[in-house]
């Protein structure tokens, strides 16, 4: 089953709705889904290394003009919609203690977690709850999140082909690794908040 789906996700790479697909689920990401395009992007990037920057460009983007939408629940909506999805993952107690005491670094909190593949939502929703610069916010995000992509994507370019006899020669333990990579980002965040 393992095997049909990375076949399925190799084959639909070369789809020319793939990078709408790709656009949408890092779209999502940024503001209220918890799923993230890295299980899209890797073997995008795998099928047409070629295409490997167009596709973190592509990332980012969505990353970007997601994260408006995120910090606009925090803007506008944080009292109903965005302290429920703070509430799923249990950080009330941090969400209240950053916005007590983060007004001056939160620019550098905004740039570490986008260079993470920790959810990039809850970042973009207390930057809007805490009125954050809306400037520094576009700068923060942009940096974070395409230094980010464009690592993936240079990897994935230059070291493609070995990647991908790894992953089909080792399939069940690379997929655990990216599930407990994506899993293990919700149990990190509070302790990194």
């Amino acid at each position: 089953m393992l095997k049909r789906a990375y076949d399925w996700c190799v084959s639909y790479a070369s789809h020319p709705a793939a990078p709408w697909l790709l656009f949408a689920l890092t779209f999502v990401e940024s503001s209220i889904s918890p799923l993230p395009p890295i299980p899209l992007l890797l073997p995008m990037c795998i099928a047409r290394p070629d295409r490997a920057l167009f596709y973190a460009g592509i990332c980012s983007l969505g990353a970007v003009l997601g994260g408006y939408v995120g910090y606009g629940i925090g803007f506008l909506l944080y009292d109903s919609l965005g302290a429920w999805l703070i509430g799923i993952y249990g950080l009330q107690e941090k969400a209240a203690h950053l916005i007590a005491t983060s007004q001056d670094y939160w620019f550098w909190v905004l740039v570490t977690k986008g260079l993470t593949p920790i959810p990039f939502k809850i970042v973009t929703i207390m930057s809007g709850f805490l009125h954050f610069d809306l400037w520094k916010f576009t700068v923060g995000m942009v940096v974070s999140r395409a230094s980010f992509f464009v690592m993936i994507a240079l990897a994935l370019r230059f070291y493609g082909d070995d990647i991908r006899i790894f992953i089909e020669k080792h399939l069940p333990m690379a997929a655990l690794t990216l599930l407990a990579v994506v899993v293990g980002g919700f149990f990190v965040l509070p302790m990194v908040l």
